[in-house]
């Protein structure tokens, strides 16, 4: 995991995708991202967050490369984030920058996070056991803060119908 390298814009398809081509090439792209066989999008998944419109709508059926670059993030932060909380995030994010700009930016801080784990020296410098919990605990106080943020910078009447959303 320490060396995975996202692909970047320029490195998704230049071409449009159906459904499950995009389903087939966000599989085999994330799958280096964890060591265990997960799916992380599926057909349902999509249509859902079409619906909610966290992703754009398809063009004719096809997915180009905002679309991907879309869903490469909804993958990796639904791992902590719920879903309204994405998207809050990555309306703020396109209201500074163009999704190019926000995805190339979005793999390289996570490329960043990644390099920073040194599994030999961390194993190395405490009980193996001890440096699971730290780093649950970590990842666990990271996402309380990533969601206050969110939170903090969330519009009261968004906050209204995020509420209602999780009743």
């Amino acid at each position: 995991m320490k060396n995975y390298t996202f692909p970047k814009w320029t490195d998704l398809p230049e071409i449009d995708l159906y459904m499950d081509q995009v389903i087939t090439y966000i599989n085999e792209k994330l799958k280096d991202t964890y060591f265990y066989d997960e799916k992380f999008i599926t057909k349902a998944m999509i249509n859902n967050y079409v619906k909610l419109k966290v992703l754009p709508p398809p063009v004719k059926k096809r997915y180009n490369r905002t679309h991907l670059c879309y869903l490469i993030i909804i993958c990796m932060l639904k791992q902590v984030l719920a879903i309204p909380e994405i998207l809050t995030l990555l309306a703020d994010q396109l209201e500074k920058n163009d999704i190019r700009s926000v995805y190339n930016n979005f793999c390289d801080v996570q490329e960043h996070a990644l390099a920073l784990f040194s599994p030999r020296q961390e194993i190395e410098n405490a009980i193996f056991s001890d440096r699971i919990l730290l780093l649950a605990v970590h990842a666990n106080v990271n996402k309380m803060i990533a969601e206050k943020m969110i939170d903090l910078q969330t519009p009261p009447d968004e906050k209204n119908d995020r509420k209602r959303e999780k009743e």
